[in-house]
């Protein structure tokens, strides 16, 4: 019963706070990932942008992100009223516990400044510094309790996930670069020891719950087709035929093909991300389905499922 009302409460304070705002101000339901999906249900929280007199000869946008809790997720300004911002500004993000996560600033999209990140209890996590060219130098790290371990570049380096809920990597740095062995975890099912020097991964290796050993140099290798692009390109040109409706009435264009490409190399859940007309789609994904085996992804060392998308061209 109490979910029944709070949600009919919440659904009506969105709807007068929409009615409430300028004809000019958009509504906008999210994923975490940036997704926009069609309604609250699906949602994961929502976003007002609206137009702000507040900076003269400039036309800036509020952006206000909101947890359906009614606590803010963010609150921005920015230089487009576009659903992807060009921020300016000062930059503030919450927690869904309504503390602070993230002060910063913004000039025309580019961060500059300083910025002070915060844990969930409140306490610093890190304040960093941008130079001119907006590349980050971190001044101070913090751990939860709130002791200093990295100061000036220099000390014990802490990386946490989004929410600062888990810590998924640690280890040294010499005036800001990764120094000596560093420790991490990989989604909960492996942990990894790796070397640097001067920033430089030099080995590492990864060991699963399972008991197994991953060797690698590298953090990640992205699939790749035999032979690269020009082996792919030679195989769309073999497998290509032009639909008979598409040359009959001059349909060209360039048709999106996502699809995941396994572990072991296979090509699966073929899907048009953006077609062209229905031939041409239906082409495109019958080319896919008869791909061959590609070489997978390799993360830390392991072999690893991962979208992938390719662009085919039809020209008469």
């Amino acid at each position: 019963m109490f979910k029944t009302v709070f949600i009919f409460l919440f659904g009506l304070m969105i709807s007068q706070m929409a009615n409430a705002l300028k004809r000019d101000t958009s509504l906008y339901y999210l994923k975490n990932s940036g997704q926009v999906v069609a309604n609250k249900d699906s949602a994961d929280y929502f976003r007002f942008i609206m137009s702000t007199d507040s900076v003269p000869n400039m036309e800036l946008y509020k952006v206000r992100d909101f947890y359906f809790t009614g606590l803010p997720k963010l609150i921005a300004t920015s230089l487009q009223s576009t659903l992807t911002p060009v921020f300016d500004g000062k930059y503030t993000s919450f927690y869904p516990n309504g503390k602070q996560k993230l002060i910063m600033e913004y000039k025309a999209g580019f961060p500059i400044g300083s910025a002070i990140s915060y844990y969930p209890n409140g306490g610093t996590y890190t304040i960093i510094k941008f130079d001119q060219y907006h590349k980050p130098d971190i001044v101070e790290c913090r751990d939860s309790t709130g002791k200093v371990t990295l100061l000036e570049g220099t000390g014990h380096m802490l990386i946490f996930n989004e929410d600062c809920t888990q810590l998924v990597a640690e280890g040294e740095e010499v005036k800001g670069e990764k120094n000596g062995e560093w420790h991490g975890v990989i989604n909960d099912t492996a942990k990894y020891v790796c070397i640097f020097r001067h920033d430089d991964l030099k080995s590492g290796t990864t060991y699963t719950k399972s008991g197994k050993q991953y060797k690698f140099t590298q953090f990640e290798i992205p699939p790749k087709f035999d032979d690269g692009d020009l082996g792919f390109n030679l195989f769309i040109k073999r497998m290509l035929v032009y639909p008979e409706y598409a040359k009959q009435h001059h349909l060209t264009g360039t048709v999106q093909v996502m699809f995941t490409i396994r572990y072991d190399g296979a090509v699966t859940d073929v899907k048009i991300s953006r077609g062209v007309t229905p031939s041409l789609d239906e082409e495109a994904l019958r080319i896919m389905r008869f791909s061959p085996m590609w070489s997978p992804c390799i993360k830390y060392g392991m072999p690893v499922s991962v979208k992938h998308t390719v662009f085919i061209n039809f020209y008469l």
